[in-house]
């Protein structure tokens, strides 16, 4: 976003997904995720080209951890204190990609959320409150129409979607194309 060209606006609209729902509380190796090895390579060299072309390291994690928590405490965020949410998802982000934080374990999310300003007894109690899986649930029936499977997917005006970790130049071309089709669709 911070290399789109002067007069580009763009509204983000981020929404939690998970993508492995079957991730146990504790986590669970990259290998039982059944990707063959050449896609699981492929996909993660992607990731880190993608990452670096913003600034970001994505390194070894030790494990894929379960989200559902940190994409909750997200949803919660964006809704209630969406000034905090861009730092928040970031922080987020690092914590698992770059520093390898366990998204699954609870210490870790209010560590990360608590470092961004967020007051983490407040998103605890709003959390454990149940509502929050609720935003998890609509965001998944909402991809399944869609025909959205993964992570990170981008969606223009609900007509054009890309997948997968993209360089800028794609997002950008993105752009013009889901800008040409609203044309059209005017004209």
């Amino acid at each position: 976003m911070r290399q789109l060209p002067d007069g580009v606006i763009a509204d983000v609209d981020w929404r939690p997904f998970e993508i492995h729902p079957e991730v146990p509380m504790g986590g669970m190796p990259f290998e039982d995720l059944g990707y063959p090895a050449d896609r699981w390579a492929s996909m993660q060299e992607a990731l880190r080209a993608s990452a670096a072309a913003e600034g970001l390291i994505v390194g070894n994690r030790p494990k894929v951890s379960n989200t559902r928590r940190a994409l909750m405490a997200g949803a919660w965020v964006q809704a209630d204190f969406p000034d905090l949410f861009p730092a928040f998802h970031e922080r987020i982000f690092v914590g698992y990609f770059d520093e390898g934080r366990d998204l699954g374990d609870v210490e870790v999310i209010d560590s990360l959320a608590a470092s961004v300003g967020i007051q983490v007894n407040q998103m605890n109690e709003a959390l454990d409150q149940g509502g929050w899986e609720a935003a998890l649930i609509d965001t998944a029936a909402d991809a399944r129409k869609m025909g959205i499977t993964g992570t990170p997917t981008f969606v223009f005006n609900r007509s054009l979607a890309i997948y997968g970790a993209q360089p800028v130049d794609a997002l950008l071309r993105a752009f013009e194309k889901a800008k040409d089709l609203q044309t059209d669709d005017i004209a």
